[in-house]
C-alpha cells in the first residue's frame, strides 16, 4: 500500500498532534499530586534558576543529592526553562518529561524508517510503529510525569538514528552527534548507564561492512564516546543509586543457599558440589530470573509492577497486540533477519541493566525496551494485512482491530478517571493540602510527622521557599539533625518538642494524642490521606 506524498504528510501529523495531546493533556492534573522525585526535580531546578546551586549549596552539579541518593543532572537542567516560564508547579516540573516524549514519537518513526528504508513499506511500517507508540500506555504514562528514564529514551532514539542514518549517508558527523546523543543519555538515567555503551558497540558492529576498513575513524569514535561518558564514570557518587538498588545488596536473598548441602560438600570433599553450591550461582540464577521476567506477558500486558508505572488494572503494552508482536517477530525473523538484527540486540539488551536490581522486572528501569515492542506491532498488523490476499479475509482483521480500539478506549479511561482515584496513595496525595494550610498560618508552630515520606521538600516546593534563603540557613545540610525547622514548619523526629497551641500534620490514620483534629484530606476511598490537628 502507498500512500501519496499529501496523504502520508497528513497521517504523521495528525498521529504526532495526537500523541503530543495525549502528553499535555491535564499534564499538571493527572496524576492529580505530585511524587517525592518530582518535587525534588523542579524544587532542584527552581533552586538553580534562583541561585545556581542545588538544595544543598553545591554550584551547578553534574549529580543532584536528594534523600541520600544522587540524580542525574539533565532533567532537573531540563526543567528550569519551563519553571522560569510558567513558575515552579506540577506543569512546569512535568513539561520536559511530555515535550521529549512527544519528540520520541517523531524519531521512532525516523528510526524504523532508516532502518528499513530501503523496503517500499519503510513509511507505511514507520507510520505504524509511531502510532502505537504515539498512543502506548507505557509511553503516555511515562511522558506525563516528571520520569528522567522517558528523556533518556529519547536520547537513545536520538542517537540510534544519527547512527543508522550515518551509515546510510557515509557521513563522519552523524555518528559523532549519535556518541553524543547516547552519552547524554547516561547523564539523564542510570540504567543508560549500561544499555547506552552496549547499544553504541552493538551499533558499531551492525555497521561493520562500513567500519571495517575505518579503523582510525572506529578509534576515534570510540574515545570520543569514552571521553562523553567520563564526567560520571569519575564521579562515585553517580553509581550511588545503581549500588544502591542492586539485588546482591539484599544479604537475605543471597543467603537461601542451601547451608546443609555446603557443609556435605566440604565434609565430603565434593568438588562438583562446591562449584554449584555457592552465592556465585545463586547471583547468576536470580540474575536470570530477573531478565526473563521482563518477558512475561503477565507484567507486560496485565498486571505491570509499581502502580505509579501503569494505568489501574492493566499493564504497561495493550492486551490486544500480543498476536500481532509475535507475528511481527516471525516476520523479520524468517524475511528480514540482518536488517532487524538491530532491534532484536536492542531487545534482548534492555533488561541488561534492569535484571540487577532488586525489584525486577520495573517499568522505568527497562522503559529503553519500549520502541521495539511497538516496531514489532507495526510489522505484525503490515504482515497480517498484506499477507491476505482476499478482500473478505481482509475485513476480518476489523475483530482485532476493533478489540485494539476497545483496549485503547479502556486504557484512556482507566488513565484519566481512575489514576486519580485508585492510586492515590502511590501518588501522595494530601501532601501539597497538608502543606498549603500551614502556609497560610506561617505565625503558627506547624511539626510535620516523622512518618510522612521527606515532608520537607514538598513544603519547599508548595510554599515555593526562596531557595537563597533556605540556603543561608543551612539548606538540605540539615535534614541528619534529628529535629530541623523551616521558619515555623519542623520536620524529622520533632514530636517530643509540641507544644499546646502547636499544629501537627500527621500521616494516614496516625492520631495525636491531646490533640484536636483541624482539618482531615482523605483519599477517594475516606480513608484518611493526611490529618492536621492542633495540640491541646
Amino acid at each position: 500500500m502507498k500512500l501519496s506524498k499529501r496523504v502520508f504528510l497528513i497521517i504523521f501529523f495528525i498521529i504526532f498532534i495526537l500523541g503530543s495531546f495525549l502528553r499535555f493533556y491535564q499534564l499538571g492534573a493527572t496524576p492529580n499530586s505530585l511524587n517525592w522525585d518530582e518535587v525534588s526535580w523542579g524544587y532542584s531546578a527552581y533552586s538553580v534558576l534562583q541561585t545556581g546551586k542545588d538544595e544543598y549549596g553545591e554550584a551547578f552539579p553534574l549529580s543532584f543529592r536528594a534523600f541520600g541518593d544522587y540524580k542525574q543532572p539533565f532533567y532537573v537542567y531540563a526543567t528550569i526553562l519551563p519553571v522560569a516560564l510558567f513558575d515552579l508547579n506540577a506543569f512546569s516540573t512535568r513539561f520536559p518529561s511530555a515535550f521529549f516524549g512527544s519528540l520520541s514519537i517523531l524519531f521512532v518513526f525516523f528510526l524504523t524508517f532508516e532502518i528499513f528504508r530501503k523496503e517500499k513499506y519503510a513509511k507505511t511500517v514507520a507510520l505504524l510503529s509511531m502510532f502505537f507508540f504515539a498512543v502506548s500506555p507505557w509511553s503516555i504514562q511515562f511522558s506525563r510525569v516528571a520520569f528522567e528514564a522517558n528523556v533518556g529514551l529519547f536520547f537513545i532514539l536520538l542517537g540510534s538514528w544519527f547512527f543508522i542514518r550515518g551509515l546510510h549517508q557515509k557521513k563522519y558527523w552523524y555518528f559523532f552527534v549519535s556518541a553524543v546523543a547516547l552519552s547524554v543519555s547516561a547523564y539523564t538515567y542510570h540504567s543508560d548507564k549500561l544499555f547506552a555503551p552496549l547499544l553504541f558497540v552493538v551499533l558499531i558492529i551492525y555497521g561493520w561492512k562500513y567500519f571495517i576498513n575505518k579503523r582510525v575513524l572506529t578509534i576515534i569514535l570510540l574515545i570520543v564516546f569514552a571521553f562523553c561518558n567520563l564526567f560520571w564514570l569519575i564521579d562515585s557518587r553517580t553509581t550511588a543509586r545503581g549500588q544502591g538498588v542492586l539485588f546482591t545488596a539484599n544479604k537475605a536473598q543471597l543467603n537461601e543457599i542451601p547451608i546443609a548441602q555446603m557443609q556435605y560438600d566440604n565434609e565430603h570433599g565434593d568438588p562438583l558440589g562446591t562449584l554449584v553450591h555457592n552465592r556465585r550461582v545463586v547471583i547468576a540464577q536470580q540474575y536470570v530470573t530477573n531478565y526473563l521476567d521482563h518477558f512475561n506477558p503477565n507484567w507486560l500486558f496485565i498486571k505491570g509492577d509499581n502502580p505509579r508505572h501503569h494505568a489501574p488494572s492493566m499493564g504497561i503494552l495493550y492486551f490486544a497486540n500480543i498476536a500481532f508482536i509475535l507475528l511481527g517477530i516471525f516476520y523479520l525473523l524468517k524475511n528480514k533477519p540482518y536488517v532487524s538484527s538491530i532491534l532484536f540486540a536492542w531487545l534482548l539488551l534492555a533488561p541488561v541493566a534492569s535484571s540487577l536490581a532488586v525489584e525486577a522486572p520495573n517499568a522505568s528501569r527497562s522503559l529503553i525496551f519500549l520502541p521495539t515492542w511497538h516496531i514489532f506491532e507495526a510489522f505484525g498488523w503490515w504482515y497480517a494485512y498484506t499477507s491476505l490476499k482476499n478482500t473478505k479475509l481482509k475485513i476480518m482483521l476489523l475483530i482485532p482491530l476493533l478489540f485494539l480500539f476497545l483496549n485503547i478506549i479502556y486504557f484512556f479511561h482507566q488513565y484519566f478517571v481512575h489514576t486519580n482515584t485508585n492510586f492515590q496513595r502511590d501518588w501522595q496525595f494530601g501532601y501539597k493540602e497538608a502543606v498549603a494550610y500551614p502556609k497560610e498560618n506561617t505565625d503558627k508552630r506547624t511539626i510535620f510527622s516523622k512518618n510522612l515520606e521527606q515532608p520537607y521538600i514538598f513544603y519547599l516546593f508548595y510554599t515555593k521557599y526562596s531557595p537563597e534563603k533556605y540556603l543561608k540557613t543551612g539548606g538540605s545540610s540539615r535534614l541528619n539533625e534529628k529535629c530541623y525547622a523551616i521558619d515555623n514548619a519542623y520536620f524529622g523526629d520533632c514530636l517530643d518538642t509540641i507544644k499546646s497551641g502547636n499544629r501537627y500534620v500527621s500521616s494516614g490514620s496516625e492520631v495525636l494524642k491531646k490533640g484536636k483534629e483541624i482539618k482531615r484530606f482523605n483519599y477517594q476511598n475516606g480513608k484518611p490521606a493526611t490529618t492536621i490537628y492542633i495540640n491541646e
